[in-house]
């Protein structure tokens, strides 16, 4: 999306919030813009979650400020505030039948029955959920569940959907059906979305923009395809995908195992296979250098079938990162 021109729909300013000398945010100002993924992207421990519950108010912030369409909410409880949160464990009333935990909400909103029959069928039609009204939360699986999940948030219509790692709990291949379906969801339903996870696949698969954190603090800011290419420092490089560092004339290079040119060697060569490992459509190289540097290289598969363990290979870079000293 172009953020250039498009509405900010969240500001945070100077947001900090500590639980200890050592845990928490510091100083965190970000715009998040109507219609925007966002995605907040780090290991446990570096501060998103407590970021995404502040916004939601299920953390008191310590100092700075979180508007909303431009009016500061830090001071308001959860429930006056125009956000709805999905958590990981799904959060379904197990006793209440799925109409009644949708309901709940609405209830409390004093919406007309017929208004909300309509409302929650909507919501239930656009995750793809229709005619689960009836059931109860331990009859459908866990995909289900947090499709159901995101569907009680969204028949509230918040401002901003606030995801925290809605998908860990899930198999390998149902998460990545909820992604599609979430990027889906957000573009049908027009969504402002705050996706907090610790998998670089899955930021890189839906995000329109990552934030990726370290110690409570943003490291860098940017598109998916910007940070992966042009990573600002070691962390972010190493966080996000594979990456070779290759030390060469005193300086750093980020290398993607993607961006190494492989060939057999035309004598003794740069270094020898030291592995060669089949991954689906591509196949991973290990290449160990006379200095016992290690280069790991993605090649196609029928390119792999030239390489045996111990033969010599040269290589060259076909894009490198120069990073900067710590």
């Amino acid at each position: 999306m172009d953020t250039n021109s498009s509405k900010v729909k969240l500001e945070i300013r100077g947001l900090t919030k500590k639980f200890s000398a050592t845990e928490g945010v510091a100083d965190i100002n970000l715009q998040v813009y109507e219609h925007e993924l966002l995605t907040l992207l780090g290991p446990s421990g570096c501060g998103k979650t407590t970021i995404l519950r502040a916004i939601g108010g299920f953390n008191k912030i310590d100092a700075g400020s979180i508007l909303l369409d431009g009016q500061e909410v830090q001071n308001l409880p959860p429930e006056k505030r125009p956000t709805g949160m999905v958590f990981q464990s799904y959060n379904l009333w197990p006793h209440m039948t799925i109409y009644e935990n949708m309901a709940f909400g609405l209830k409390l909103r004093k919406t007309p029955k017929k208004e909300m029959d309509a409302q929650i069928a909507d919501m239930l039609a656009l995750v793809k959920m229709s005619g689960c009204e009836k059931k109860y939360p331990g009859q459908l699986s866990g995909g289900q569940q947090q499709r159901v999940a995101i569907a009680r948030a969204l028949v509230l219509k918040p401002a901003v959907l606030l995801l925290d790692e809605p998908f860990s709990a899930l198999d390998a291949k149902i998460r990545a059906q909820m992604r599609e379906e979430l990027k889906r969801i957000q573009r049908e339903a027009g969504l402002t979305v705050i996706f907090v996870t610790h998998d670089q696949e899955e930021a890189m698969a839906i995000s329109d923009r990552i934030a990726v954190m370290k110690q409570g603090c943003i490291e860098q800011l940017g598109h998916p395809t910007e940070i992966y290419d042009d990573p600002h420092s070691r962390f972010v490089a190493e966080f996000i995908g594979e990456m070779n560092f290759v030390e060469q004339n005193g300086q750093t290079l980020a290398v993607r195992p993607e961006d190494v040119a492989l060939q057999p060697a035309a004598g003794q060569g740069m270094a020898r296979v030291e592995s060669i490992m089949p991954l689906g459509h591509y196949t991973q190289i290990v290449l160990r250098g006379a200095d016992s540097t290690r280069l790991k290289v993605f090649v196609p598969r029928e390119q792999a079938a030239q390489y045996t363990l111990g033969q010599g290979a040269d290589y060259t870079f076909l894009r490198q990162k120069v990073l900067e000293s710590a």
